[in-house]
C-alpha cells in the first residue's frame, strides 16, 4: 500500500536554467523507472516501450521552451501527474488518452453534439 504522500514534493522554483535542467532530468528518470509499474496498476495492453517512447515524447515535445516560469509551471504539473499516476487516483481511460491521436479531439462535428460533448470531458 502506498501513502497518499509518499511521492509528493515540495513546491519550488528554479532559478536558472541549470537547477531547471536537473530538475527535468530526475523527472523524466521518474516516469521512465516506473514505466513498467504504469503498465501493471492500469492494465495496459502494450508493451512498456511504447509507454516509454509516449513519455519520451510528452517531454520532447516541451523541450524549446525556454521561459524560465513555464518551465517551472510543466515541472510542477509534470510533478502532479506522476503522484496521480502512480497513487492510483485515475482511471484507465484517463490513462489511454495519453495515447489516442492527439488530431481526432481537435476535429469539431456540429452534427453530432454527443460525439463533440464526451470529446471534450
Amino acid at each position: 500500500m502506498t501513502l497518499a504522500t509518499e511521492f509528493a514534493e515540495t513546491t519550488r522554483r528554479s532559478v536558472n536554467n541549470a537547477d531547471m535542467r536537473k530538475r527535468v532530468l530526475h523527472l523524466y528518470r521518474k516516469y521512465i523507472r516506473n514505466a513498467r509499474e504504469f503498465c501493471d496498476l492500469y492494465e495496459l495492453d502494450m508493451p512498456v516501450s511504447n509507454v516509454k517512447t509516449k513519455i519520451r515524447q510528452e517531454f520532447e515535445r516541451q523541450r524549446f521552451v525556454t521561459d524560465l516560469g513555464v518551465n517551472n509551471h510543466l515541472v510542477m504539473k509534470g510533478q502532479m501527474e506522476f503522484q496521480e499516476l502512480i497513487n492510483f487516483w485515475k482511471q484507465q481511460c484517463h490513462v489511454m488518452r495519453y495515447f489516442d491521436n492527439q488530431n481526432s479531439y481537435n476535429v469539431v462535428d456540429k452534427n453530432d453534439f454527443v460525439k463533440n460533448f464526451l470529446r471534450s470531458n
